[in-house]
């Protein structure tokens, strides 16, 4: 540096003092960085390290399996597929090729196979990551996206078709970031016939309805936490084994459904809810001596392995959410409360003022007009104002006490989500609501309520709650908790139940209003129901809404089963005994059938009335039917009535229906007579009256009879 000139020494100090601060410059920045890599962010650092080296996996456990009483599965986890991406691989070039996949065109090729849209798929194919304050810059790619749950076997096999296609298009070995991965879904083999009892879990498996939702703790187990290793390939290694954890899988409920009932029931309320156009309804199925639910359908229902897209109205459980006036099925409880506290007795006349009775500015009246009656009579014929005297007999407060005891006004606990309460009595009756109240109008209840109501009767008088859990076991079998059929509570004395139980036979017998409900060879006990609906809009009650029903039991004597049928709203007529009369009937016959509790010698009523000989207006009506209408012209003119004679129901509707022409039919069975006859007018409210009548000699001798009350507006 002394030999070197002046100037030139100047020069070489500067450029090492620039050299010497860059590099201090340097080491600063070095230890600055290694300062935060091991000072700063070491922990967060430290921890991405372990997810990536030694991932802590959540294993999904097993959902349980709910059975049956037969220990047939209701809903189950079956193994599904699910379509995974990876945005972040897809964009890195393929194989030894070094091509990249065109993801505009996979998309396009891709998003018929899984019923998505182009648009859809391409965007969940560059999906990207949000910016976080760690990692500033442009959004990054996400690692793996799932672009469909639970693939159906058809589309895992027209993907892995498109792959091959996309694999030799571009002579690589494999698509890297496209895969399958196994997952578990849900599976119902009930479909719509128990959906209300099991209802679904959803693509996440979250727990939406039913059973599923209420004893979702019990059935979704817990997750267990297992410790991997990578290796030196990625492959991911579990270093301390798979210790499964306590209690990881689900536990299986077991319940009283019987699957066959269940089945029967769900499609017979279905076939009646269609053919007098319902709105809905709702079939309750019980063992009175348990109270085991043995069937629970609804209609509208819905099928929970597609229930995505599904309105609200058919996932609604009817049975149990909603509420209805009773009607007469009502009269039941009220006559067999005053049995039972000596108010009235069984051959006591009760005095029914000849069909019309007026309580202060309240009119009621009977369709069968009638002076007096026996509590049995009152049953048989459905008088209201029967059912008024007796309940006005009991009084206010005994009516009440007497419809508390047997549960109404309280849920029945059933475990199943979204029990109405059906409250009454929060204000003190006056004389008219008494008399109202004792014939099923002005208060409210619901279905699980009046089949827990209807087994006492049939139980000896001993009320037992609704028993649709029995058992819950864990994934071993080992027993978790057992709900066998409680000692219930007594409602009233055994002898009245058995003397309640047999006025009511003869609702079903000739007489009675119930008809359409007996089976030939087992006594029946039940009683009909017709009950008006309140108006919506205005004071009162709507003349052109109606819930008719049906509830009882048999055999009489040794009970077997009590059913109880809603129906909603029915359009083409209204009668508790037309309308779910036959519902009953046909549950009741063919369950006593699958259980070997019918007479060896039975023959069903649908059997018996395909047999000969057909009674004698049947034969004349199919005849008259056969020659054609008695007018000159063959076709009916224009506003004249088409002939109907010999069709059933079902197809004289379909007659009447293109002409602008309603119905209000009277009894089942075929067609005997109608007003106006064949090819005269029809009045102006295009109106055709049909009487029906069974082919094997079964003829009803009365309709049920409506709450008919007058209110002064």
């Amino acid at each position: 540096m002394k030999n070197l000139e002046p100037r030139r020494a100047r020069w070489m100090r500067l450029r090492i003092g620039m050299l010497v601060t860059l590099m201090a410059l340097g080491a600063s920045r070095l230890v600055t960085a290694a300062w935060g890599l091991q000072v700063e962010r070491h922990d967060s650092l430290e921890a991405d390290c372990a997810r990536q080296y030694s991932p802590a996996l959540r294993l999904a456990p097993r959902r349980g399996t709910i059975f049956d009483r037969h220990h047939r599965p209701l809903a189950v986890s079956v193994p599904s597929q699910a379509l995974v991406v990876s945005p972040r691989q897809l964009a890195r070039e393929q194989g030894r090729s070094h091509r990249r996949v065109d993801v505009g065109s996979l998309a396009i090729r891709l998003a018929p196979l899984v019923g998505m849209g182009a648009e859809d798929v391409r965007r969940r194919l560059q999906q990207t990551r949000p910016v976080s304050r760690e990692r500033p810059g442009a959004p990054e790619l996400m690692g793996s996206v799932v672009l469909k749950h639970h693939l159906s076997d058809a589309e895992v096999a027209s993907v892995r078709a498109l792959l091959a296609q996309v694999k030799a298009e571009m002579r690589i070995s494999r698509v890297e970031g496209v895969s399958f991965e196994e997952e578990s879904r849900r599976w119902y083999p009930a479909r719509e016939d128990a959906a209300h009892i099991t209802g679904q879990v959803g693509t996440f498996g979250d727990a939406l309805d039913g059973l599923e939702r209420s004893l979702d703790d019990h059935l979704k187990g817990r997750h267990v936490d297992v410790q991997g290793v990578r290796d030196a390939r990625g492959t991911l290694v579990f270093a301390e084994g798979l210790r499964p954890g306590e209690g990881m899988a689900g536990e299986d409920v077991t319940l009283s459904i019987d699957s066959t009932i269940q089945m029967i029931a769900a499609r017979e309320l279905s076939l009646q809810c269609q053919a007098v156009e319902a709105r809905g309804g709702s079939v309750i199925v019980t063992d009175p001596r348990t109270g085991e639910v043995l069937a629970l359908a609804n209609y509208p229902t819905y099928n929970p392995n597609e229930f995505v897209g599904t309105d609200m109205e058919p996932r609604r459980n009817r049975a149990i959410t909603e509420r209805f006036e009773p009607g007469s099925t009502m009269k039941i409880f009220t006559v067999g409360g005053a049995l039972d506290n000596g108010v009235v007795d069984a051959g006591q006349q009760i005095n029914c003022y000849g069909g019309s009775y007026s309580i202060g500015r309240v009119t009621i009246h009977d369709t069968h007009p009638d002076t007096w009656l026996t509590p049995m009579q009152v049953l048989a014929r459905s008088s209201n104002i029967g059912a008024a005297q007796i309940g006005a007999a009991l009084g206010a407060d005994g009516l009440e006490r007497v419809l508390r005891r047997y549960g109404f006004g309280e849920r029945t606990e059933i475990p199943l989500p979204g029990e109405a309460r059906a409250r009454f009595g929060q204000t003190r009756w006056v004389d008219a609501e008494v008399a109202t109240v004792a014939f099923g109008q002005g208060v409210n209840v619901t279905a699980i309520q009046m089949a827990q109501a209807l087994g006492s009767v049939a139980n000896q008088g001993r009320l037992m709650p609704p028993l649709l859990v029995t058992r819950i076991t864990d994934a071993t079998g080992a027993l978790v908790e057992d709900h066998p059929p409680g000692e219930g509570r007594a409602v009233m004395r055994p002898e009245t139940a058995r003397l309640l139980a047999e006025m009511l036979t003869a609702v079903t017998e000739e007489g009675g209003t119930g008809t359409e409900a007996a089976i030939p060879g087992v006594r029946v006990a039940g009683k009909t129901g017709t009950a008006q609906k309140a108006n919506l809009h205005a004071r009162g009650y709507d003349p052109n809404r109606w819930v008719s029903s049906f509830v009882g039991f048999a055999p009489a004597e040794r009970p077997r089963l009590a059913i109880t049928v809603i129906i909603d709203e029915p359009q083409l007529q209204h009668s508790g005994a037309a309308i779910a009369g036959p519902v009953f009937r046909r549950v009741m016959e063919q369950s006593l059938r699958y259980l070997g509790a019918l007479p060896a010698a039975h023959v069903g009523r649908d059997d018996l009335a395909r047999l000969p000989p057909r009674p004698e207006r049947v034969l004349a009506a199919q005849a008259r039917a056969a020659q054609g209408p008695t007018t000159p012209n063959a076709a009916p003119t224009a506003g004249a009535a088409p002939s109907l004679l010999g069709l059933s129901v079902r197809e004289a509707v379909r007659r009447a229906q293109p002409l602008g022409l309603e119905l209000e039919v009277q009894g089942s069975g075929l067609v005997v007579s109608q007003d106006p006859p064949a090819g005269t007018s029809v009045g102006a409210d295009r109106r055709v009256r049909v009487q029906l009548e069974p082919a094997g000699g079964y003829t009803p001798v009365l309709v049920d009879t409506p709450a008919s009350v007058e209110i002064p507006r």
